[in-house]
């Protein structure tokens, strides 16, 4: 298959931001607010002793000793609070059935049955299943998952209520119970459902109940800012307003997403951990690509070769106790997570 010059698919997953708040006797919903901090910095860094070709600069002995002021945002569960918590909301559609745009009506009905035999196959399970295990370990709380005891309660649209007790007893390899292995069967059936039907809509509400110690710090999003007045907080956090004018520390939407979708660890046989669903495997731990483009195991070529993973996945036998190629998963994970991935049109000589 040739990449064509328009390819576009619309995301399948729609999270929304996630609101930190805590209760009291009087309310159910209290807003968890930053506060603003003006610190003095020690001069500890390289860059204010050593010259890039690490030769002392020429510095007093009392120059280190001064401090830079910085004005910060920081966030603390209140001292009275023993329990934070944490909600969003997912949607969840069947976008990666087909292209929403295609210049290429031969690609487009090539990728259109290409999503269909692999509905039949059984695939999009296993993406739902993988998603579900984020969500109910509390991936998407990031840095907040050291902490105490943690539940996490999910409702769905469908009418139907799911919980798991105390994150801190389950992991993603370990050996969970038989309540918990019904909870991800069903809640995966759910998100399936919603993935390869396009007449349905669904939904979830998510609350994460942490417990807390006292006075934790807390880490919600922070807003990446290029410049700041001398007045402004160099460090600023993701907010949520409520209709009574306060604001809410929260997860901006782009970090639930990546959370959910860290389940790529087809990038090797013997993979040591689960990247964030990218055309390239970025892995921002070390700083590099797990599917560069010399590769043939980047998106883009496994995309050219869909014609050829399509003929093995006709041929695809589950009973024989054959596998799905990762190849594939890694695939739709992709065209799930959405994007345009057209080349440009080359342009005419003259």
């Amino acid at each position: 298959m040739e990449l064509c010059n328009i390819l576009k698919y619309d995301r399948s997953l729609y999270p929304s931001k996630a609101v930190f708040f805590y209760k009291t006797d009087d309310s159910d919903f209290v807003p968890l607010e930053a506060d603003i901090c003006r610190i003095r910095g020690p001069k500890s860094g390289f860059t204010e002793a050593f010259t890039p070709q690490f030769l002392p600069k020429n510095l007093s002995t009392q120059d280190l000793t001064h401090n830079n002021i910085l004005t910060l945002e920081e966030c603390y569960v209140p001292p009275n609070v023993d329990h934070l918590y944490c909600r969003f909301s997912l949607r969840v559609q069947a976008n990666s059935l087909a292209p929403s745009g295609c210049s290429d009506p031969e690609v487009f009905s090539l990728l259109k049955e290409f999503a269909e035999v692999f509905k039949e196959r059984g695939g999009y399970k296993e993406l739902a299943v993988r998603y579900c295990r984020n969500i109910l370990l509390g991936t998407w709380l990031w840095r907040n998952q050291n902490t105490g005891n943690t539940e996490i309660k999910i409702k769905t649209s469908s009418g139907n209520d799911y919980l798991i007790n105390n994150t801190r007893k389950v992991a993603w390899e370990s050996k969970w119970s038989d309540e918990e292995l019904k909870t991800l069967e069903d809640l995966s059936n759910e998100i399936q459902n919603a993935l390869i039907d396009p007449n349905v809509f669904w939904s979830a509400d998510i609350t994460a109940k942490i417990e807390s110690v006292f006075c934790q710090e807390v880490y919600p999003s922070q807003i990446l800012t290029d410049k700041v007045s001398q007045s402004e907080a160099s460090k600023q956090f993701v907010k949520s307003k409520f209709s009574d004018g306060r604001y809410a520390v929260s997860f901006n939407s782009v970090k639930i997403g990546a959370a959910l979708q860290s389940i790529d660890d087809w990038w090797d046989d013997g993979a040591s951990k689960r990247l964030r669903v990218h055309e390239f495997g970025v892995d921002k731990e070390i700083g590099t690509t797990r599917r560069p483009p010399h590769s043939e195991h980047n998106f883009y070529h496994i995309l050219k070769s869909a014609e050829r993973y399509l003929s093995e996945l006709n041929k695809f036998n589950a009973n024989n106790g054959e596998v799905v190629n990762p190849n594939i998963y890694y695939l739709f994970s992709v065209l799930i997570k959405g994007g345009m991935f057209q080349k440009k049109a080359e342009s005419k000589k003259g």
